[in-house]
């Protein structure tokens, strides 16, 4: 009961993600759902709109107005430390693969190269601040960094039916 409890508690409820709009990609994706929704229509609830797809880089769970400002604070801080990382070179991500978590996300997976090495340090050293400023961020799961095109979880008849 401990266990659930503190689950409960520790219910993500925001996270911090890069948009992906190139539209090669938001493409390549919206051709995978509409072959998903071809073999099953009732998939078409569980897709993710190509407007919303992104890479998430870390979940919190932010309880009140002081956590949010603090969150906010902290991600202003991770600017800088980005900015710094960088140096001015941009991060190109690249996708190959689909997969899934428990039959219930479908996932694009991203292609190992030194830009997901840049972008797991990104991550790693945003959570650092976020954490220092007492915020919560993260799971135990470790980072694996995906582009989620499908969740079973936008309908709770999907999660039973399929």
């Amino acid at each position: 009961e401990r266990k659930k409890k503190k689950k409960k508690q520790y219910q993500p409820n925001y996270f911090i993600s890069l948009p992906i709009t190139n539209p090669e990609i938001t493409g390549s994706i919206q051709a995978v759902q509409d072959a998903i929704i071809q073999k099953d229509q009732r998939l078409s609830k569980a897709m993710i709109h190509p407007g919303s797809l992104h890479v998430t880089m870390f979940v919190m769970h932010l309880s009140n107005e002081d956590e949010i400002s603090i969150a906010i604070g902290a991600l202003s801080d991770s600017k800088d430390f980005v900015e710094d990382l960088l140096k001015g070179k941009t991060v190109d991500l690249s996708f190959q693969g689909i997969d899934h978590f428990k039959n219930e996300v479908g996932f694009v997976k991203l292609a190992e190269n030194d830009h997901t090495t840049v972008l797991m340090e990104i991550a790693e050293t945003m959570k650092k601040i976020f954490q220092e400023k007492g915020i919560l961020a993260g799971e135990e799961r470790a980072f694996k960094p995906h582009l989620t095109f499908m969740k079973l979880s936008k309908s709770t008849q999907l999660r039973k039916q399929v």
